[in-house]
């Protein structure tokens, strides 16, 4: 895509607000998400806190789900049955995976904390590795986003919520319906922002006795933002290029 058309589609997205939260010293918030909801589970709670809560008081802002009568997920050939053990060990490659995710959209990140090392939990092959380039690039635009916004998390708290485990006999890929509830604080805000419903459909493969991602298939508001026209990753690293110069001051 012509760089100067997916600057000109962004800007009202993500550059004008950037532009206005440097002029302005005030935090500027992405779009309410409304993610998709479902039938309730047992939820597995997951309380990460990389810094003490703020002291002031804390308002509860929550976000309601859209009602949708979009199926789950749909899967090609025959299933077979997974066991419990099975389910578990796929669970903790999951949370691995969560838990990776909310650290890098933290502040401050863990010591030694690398973007990268997601990719220790993605399968080898090609599909996972198209997948992991995707992504990478998706979150390193979300953590910059967070970075020059002070909207990263100061702490967190995430529920997962496992349901629909499906085995493809022929290939052996397990396919699972993830749905994500979180609560967070900001760096910006004493707000405790509430999440919930986000749809997750992650794909696994067994290698060398060990679950990897191959997929996580999820559209939250800035992958909607990102896909509207299919850009690619080379266009979403020019992105973050141009935002960081727009808004980074420069020497007198």
């Amino acid at each position: 895509m012509n760089m100067r058309i997916l600057l000109h589609k962004y800007f009202q997205v993500f550059l004008l607000p950037l532009v206005f939260t440097a002029c302005s010293n005030q935090p500027f918030v992405l779009p309410t998400e409304a993610p998709i909801p479902i039938a309730t589970f047992a939820l597995i709670p997951i309380t990460i806190t990389p810094s003490p809560l703020p002291t002031q008081p804390i308002i509860i802002l929550s976000v309601t789900p859209t009602p949708t009568n979009t199926p789950f997920f749909s899967t090609n050939g025959q299933g077979v049955d997974i066991s419990s053990k099975q389910q578990e060990e796929i669970k903790k490659a999951i949370e691995s995976y969560f838990e990776m995710r909310y650290q890098a959209l933290s502040y401050p990140q863990p010591d030694g904390f690398q973007l990268d090392n997601i990719g220790k939990l993605v399968s080898t092959e090609s599909d996972g590795k198209t997948f992991l380039d995707a992504e990478l690039v998706k979150l390193a635009l979300q953590i910059k986003y967070g970075e020059l916004n002070g909207s990263r998390y100061v702490s967190y708290k995430y529920f997962l919520d496992y349901s629909n485990f499906n085995m493809d006999a022929a290939t052996g890929l397990v396919t699972v319906l993830v749905v994500e509830d979180n609560g967070t604080t900001t760096e910006n805000s004493t707000l405790l922002a509430q999440m919930s419903g986000l749809k997750h459909i992650i794909v696994l493969r067994n290698e060398q006795d060990q679950w990897k991602i191959v997929s996580d298939n999820y559209n939250d508001f800035l992958w909607r933002t990102i896909r509207k026209d299919g850009e690619s990753t080379e266009d979403m690293l020019n992105m973050i290029s141009t935002i960081e110069a727009l808004i980074t001051p420069k020497p007198k």
